[in-house]
C-alpha cells in the first residue's frame, strides 16, 4: 500500500522533465501541491491501456515496464533506476503503453498532466520583456511576465484556452490605486474584475439584515476579485477597497466574457496532418528540447513555445506548419500566435499522445 508524505521541494522539481521550463513561481506553486509517494516492491503503479491523465517520476527505487504482446506473452520493456541528476516521466504515453511494477521500494511524484501543460502553456510567455505604456494615470513600465505567474493561479483563468493567453495578456489594464480607494462596492453592477499587482486590500460586506461591516479576507499580490458578478450576471456581493497603494489589473466585463470562449482554430487529425505534410507543410514541435530528444515527428523543427517570438525569423513565413505538443495545449496558443505574425498554421489534435509509436523518432532505448 502507498502513502504519501508533503516534503516537496522546487528545486527536486526542476529535475523533472518538462517541469524544468516552468517560472519559479510556478515551480514554488507546484511544490506547495505536489506529495512524495511512498511505494511497497511489487505494487503496480499505472497498467497498460489506462488512460490516467498523470506524470508518474520514480525518485527512489527501480520499476519494471512490462508490455502485452499479440501473441499474450509479458515482455520486459526495460528496468528503470532513479536518476540522480533529471528525471523524465515513466511511460509519458497515454493510455498507457506499459505496466509499471516497483521492483524495490520507491518514491515517486505523482502529478496531474493536464494541470501540467496548462502550467507550460502559461510559462510560454513568462520571457515577455518589460514594456512602458500610456495610461490614464500616466506612463507605466509593466512587466507581463510577472503577471503570467500571478494570474495562471486564478481558478477562473488557469484553464484559460492557451490561444486567449497572450491576447489576456493584451488586454488586461494597469491602474494606479491609492490606500482607501473603494474598487468595487457591494450591490453595484459588475463592470471590471480585478488582479493586485501591487499592494493588498480588504474585502467585506454587510449582510441584510445587519448594519455591522463583516470583514472576510484580506487580499495581496497575486489574488483576484471581482469576476463572479460578471461570471452570475448579479450585483456586487462585497466591497474591496485598498489598505495599501498598489496597483490593479483590470479587464472589462465584454473582454472577460469574451476570453472565456474557446477561439477559432484549425484543427487537424494526424492523418489529415500527414496529408498536409506531404504537400510541402512543416512540422513544429513547441515542446521542450529534452521533450523533442524523447520522441518526435519525422523532420519536425524544435522551437519550444518560450522561444517563440526571439526565434521567429527562422520560420519560413510562405509555408505551413502543424503544430504539436503533448495533447494540443501548448500548440494551439502558439497557433495563435503565429497567426499574429501571418504565418498559417494548425494544431495537431491530441498532439503526440494520439500518434502511433511507430510514426515517432524516438530516442535509443525510449
Amino acid at each position: 500500500m502507498s502513502s504519501s508524505s508533503s516534503t516537496v521541494s522546487s528545486e527536486l522539481l526542476k529535475r523533472l522533465e518538462p517541469l524544468a521550463s516552468l517560472t519559479q513561481e510556478q515551480l514554488d506553486h507546484l511544490a506547495a501541491k505536489a506529495e512524495i509517494e511512498r511505494v511497497a516492491a511489487g505494487e503496480t503503479l499505472f497498467r497498460e491501456g489506462e488512460t490516467d491523465r498523470k506524470m508518474v517520476y520514480l525518485l527512489r527505487g527501480e520499476v519494471r515496464l512490462d508490455s502485452t504482446q499479440t501473441d499474450g506473452q509479458q515482455r520486459v520493456l526495460g528496468l528503470l533506476t532513479a536518476a540522480a541528476e533529471s528525471c523524465d516521466p515513466l511511460d509519458r504515453d497515454q493510455p498507457r503503453r506499459s505496466t509499471a511494477m516497483a521492483v524495490t521500494d520507491a518514491e515517486i511524484i505523482r502529478l496531474d498532466s493536464n494541470f501540467i501543460e496548462s502550467m507550460l502553456a502559461w510559462s510560454q510567455f513568462a520571457s515577455r520583456e518589460p514594456e512602458i505604456i500610456m495610461s490614464a494615470e500616466g506612463v507605466l513600465s509593466v512587466d507581463k511576465a510577472r503577471w503570467i505567474a500571478k494570474i495562471s493561479r486564478s481558478p477562473i483563468f488557469k484553464y484559460l484556452h492557451p490561444a486567449n493567453i497572450e491576447k489576456l495578456l493584451d488586454l488586461l489594464e494597469p491602474v494606479r490605486v491609492n490606500a482607501g480607494d473603494v474598487i468595487i462596492r457591494q450591490g453595484d453592477v459588475g463592470d471590471y474584475c480585478y488582479f493586485i499587482d501591487e499592494g493588498m486590500a480588504l474585502v467585506t460586506c454587510v449582510k441584510d439584515d445587519e448594519s455591522e461591516t463583516i470583514e472576510l479576507a484580506e487580499l495581496v499580490e497575486g489574488d483576484g476579485f471581482g469576476e463572479m458578478a460578471l461570471i452570475s450576471g448579479q450585483p456586487r456581493n462585497a466591497t474591496v477597497s485598498m489598505t495599501t497603494d498598489g496597483v490593479l489589473l483590470r479587464l472589462s466585463k465584454a473582454d472577460f466574457v469574451e476570453l472565456l470562449k474557446e477561439p477559432p482554430l484549425q484543427w487537424v487529425a494526424y492523418g489529415q496532418a500527414q496529408a498536409l505534410i506531404a504537400k510541402g507543410a512543416q512540422w513544429l514541435d513547441v515542446r521542450t528540447a529534452s521533450e523533442f530528444a524523447h520522441a518526435h515527428l519525422p523532420g519536425a523543427v524544435n522551437i519550444p513555445g518560450q522561444d517563440l517570438h526571439r526565434r521567429m525569423r527562422e520560420l519560413d513565413r510562405t509555408s505551413v506548419y502543424i503544430c504539436y505538443c503533448d495533447t494540443g495545449r501548448r500548440s494551439s496558443a502558439v497557433v495563435s500566435i503565429l497567426g499574429q505574425y501571418g504565418i498559417r498554421a494548425h494544431v495537431l489534435q491530441g498532439g503526440v499522445n494520439g500518434v502511433p509509436r511507430d510514426g515517432l523518432d524516438a530516442a535509443t532505448g525510449a
